[in-house]
């Protein structure tokens, strides 16, 4: 398994405090043995909590393979009972993870301070797969699966010293942070809203990181970071996984510098993402002050609505959202061609970005849990199982709906409200999690497309899609101008996909 040979050194149950001469912080002490030569060596030190019986030990002399404490699974050796506490637990993300890491044997909590549920509903939209309140939710996991989820409604920033008490009372081994605003166009639609995803995302973060460090801080977090951070660049240069490689090197005026773990740049598509560039400074400061241990999860587009443990019970669904705020591409064009409106490509639909299914996706993040960073150390994977232009997509929905569920569906290219470029290379690096961590993608994109058309056309879904199809279309624009994007053209389907299909090879 990708992580047999990970030690102690890797374990959030390690208690290395006073115990180890950190670099930054100098919290802790030394401690000295005798080599065999009678010579001094300095040696990392610690102490485990589950097995306190083993006394003062080097956490580098034990694998988790050979740690009672761990179990082989799907995903990599994983403690037992870990203690995995969910930020944004109410989510489309986070409550798919927390029925998905339960079914696993994880001891679950989380916490949510149901912001998106007021932040859709101030759009005038709703979540278009019904979901419960989370007393029921909590119920029917405990019911129909069997998992019971610690569940407290508290913001982790303003109402941190309630966090900082719940951190303390479950002591998490892993915290994984989906409690941010993921929306590029809320952060759009004015000054308030600009500060308000501010505020939320980064005082967010900022208050986790500090609860983390006088609470928990052998504790990894896994961070939910965004493709979006990069940009897309227009001069073709590979987007890799956060930080520079070894060899990269920057040449000048006949000089040479090396690159190597500096982080790459970043190029922020809207205040959104301005966010969380900021949060990836934050969490790698943090790293290196008082060496926490976190992985930046950057996460492609997300789509679908299917794992077993949220299909398993209609009160067990996950959100998922259609409007122009919170909608993703997919799910968004899936919505389009169920309720009979072409599906909306901005300017010419050539934009290029990295998309991932949910089940993958809660995969990714399983293997990232079951593996946690060294201390001290800040990592990045880029989390993608694809890469699409929006016209692909709208030809594989339209052709999906077309052939399989007889629907007319049309596509339109409409006027782009964003501030981007309209055609653009895209070269995503993104090697770690197949290679470090055995990640394979399971689920082919046309499968899931599928599942959706299934999911959309059931009589309560559709009719919910059509009592709020006015916020479907976009309204927000960067520029601040207040109307919804007219319509450029509709296309003939046929006659364009071999042309595009010709570019988007050669962007890509």
């Amino acid at each position: 398994m990708h992580n047999a040979k990970c030690t102690c050194w890797n374990c959030p149950a390690i208690d290395l405090a006073g115990k180890v001469d950190f670099r930054a912080c100098g919290q802790s002490t030394k401690q000295f043995v005798k080599a065999a030569d009678d010579t001094e060596e300095t040696r990392i030190m610690g102490e485990c909590k589950r097995r306190p019986e083993l006394g003062l030990f080097d956490p580098m002399d034990m694998t988790f393979a050979e740690c009672t404490e761990y179990a082989p699974g799907p995903y990599g050796y994983m403690l037992r009972d870990m203690r995995v506490m969910i930020l944004g637990i109410d989510g489309y993300l986070g409550w798919t993870l927390a029925l998905w890491l339960g079914s696993l044997g994880c001891k679950v909590s989380g916490v949510d301070n149901y912001n998106r549920r007021e932040w859709v509903k101030e759009r005038g939209a709703q979540t278009i797969v019904p979901i419960s309140r989370m007393n029921e939710r909590l119920r029917a996991a405990r019911e129909v699966l069997g998992l019971n989820i610690d569940f407290r409604q508290i913001d982790i920033y303003s109402e941190r010293d309630r966090f900082k008490e719940f951190v303390d009372e479950v002591k998490p081994e892993s915290i994984v942070h989906y409690a941010e605003c993921p929306s590029a166009p809320f952060s759009m639609i004015d000054v308030e809203h600009a500060i308000k995803v501010q505020e939320n995302n980064v005082l967010g973060t900022l208050a986790t990181l500090f609860t983390m460090r006088d609470v928990v801080p052998e504790t990894s977090m896994v961070k939910l970071g965004t493709m979006g951070e990069y940009g897309t660049p227009l001069t073709g240069r590979p987007i890799f996984e956060g930080l520079f490689p070894a060899d990269a090197v920057l040449q000048w005026e006949g000089r040479e510098w090396s690159l190597g773990g500096e982080i790459v740049p970043r190029d922020p598509a809207s205040f959104y993402h301005v966010s969380k560039v900021q949060d990836t400074f934050n969490c790698y400061e943090a790293c290196k002050y008082w060496w926490l241990r976190s992985y930046d999860v950057m996460q492609g587009v997300i789509f679908g609505v299917d794992t077993d443990q949220v299909s398993a019970d209609p009160r067990l669904r996950t959100r998922l959202d259609i409007d122009e705020w919170f909608g993703t591409v997919i799910n968004r064009f899936v919505a389009q061609a169920v309720a009979g409106i072409p599906l909306t490509l901005y300017g010419m639909g050539r934009q290029i970005r990295g998309f991932i299914a949910l089940r993958d996706a809660m995969e990714c993040m399983t293997r990232l849990i079951c593996s946690p960073p060294e201390p001290g150390q800040y990592a990045v994977v880029n989390q993608v199982s694809g890469i699409y232009s929006t016209r692909e997509l709208a030809y594989i929905v339209a052709k999906t709906g077309r052939e399989h569920f007889g629907l007319d569906v049309q596509i339109q290219r409409v006027e782009n409200p964003r501030v981007e470029a309209d055609e653009h290379p895209f070269e995503a690096i993104y090697e770690r999690l197949p290679k470090e961590f055995g990640f394979a993608p399971q689920v082919a994109l046309e499968d899931e497309v599928r599942k959706m058309f299934e999911l959309f056309l059931t009589d309560e879904v559709r009719a919910r899609i059509e009592e709020r199809r006015q916020v479907i279309m976009p309204k927000t624009w960067w520029s601040g101008v207040k109307r919804e994007v007219e319509r450029l053209e509709l296309l003939d389907l046929q006659g364009e996909i071999e042309e595009d299909e010709r570019m988007f090879k050669i962007n890509r």
